[in-house]
């Protein structure tokens, strides 16, 4: 299936070899140079018992510490029927529960209320998305993308 929305993405070698730089500035006094956007995943391997720390972007969905991260990365099978984590966000440590929706209609809904909660332009540059016209998506070519790309959604919330 092919999807009206379009996708990019940086080549996976760009984003290896800035992982351990944005990992640190996260966790130092200068992380406000990438707080509105981006914090680290802490998250151990179900089967394997290997720690991940995933920078990754996010979406700060209400205001009392609801995120919202888009992938479409494997990690993410470690989080199906939730996980408890820790994220590093503002410079600190703090537990989390991650909860994984895989199901392309649950995606859809969510990236739609990405887009209301930080607008088209700044939704647009975080998922890596265009449409013909720059016009923001609707829900169904949204589902339509989720299904084409692989889309999952991660909601972070505080424990």
């Amino acid at each position: 299936m092919t999807s009206i929305v379009k996708r990019s993405a940086p080549p996976p070698v760009l984003l290896k070899l800035a992982a351990p730089l944005v990992r640190m500035i996260l966790g130092s006094p200068l992380h406000g140079m990438l707080d509105d956007s981006l914090l680290v995943l802490h998250l151990t391997g179900r089967k394997t018992g290997h720690r991940y720390d995933i920078p990754v972007a996010y979406v700060d969905m209400d205001m009392e510490g609801e995120f919202t991260v888009v992938t479409v990365d494997r990690w993410r099978v470690n989080l199906r029927h939730g996980a408890d984590v820790e994220v590093t966000l503002r410079g600190g440590l703090h537990p989390m529960h991650a909860l994984l929706t895989e199901d392309p209609a649950e995606v859809a809904v969510s990236c739609q209320a990405m887009i209301g909660r930080i607008g088209w332009e700044k939704a647009r540059r975080r998922l890596g998305i265009s449409l013909p016209g720059g016009r923001a998506p609707t829900v169904l070519e949204l589902k339509d993308a989720a299904l084409s790309y692989g889309w999952s959604v991660i909601t972070l919330t505080s424990q």
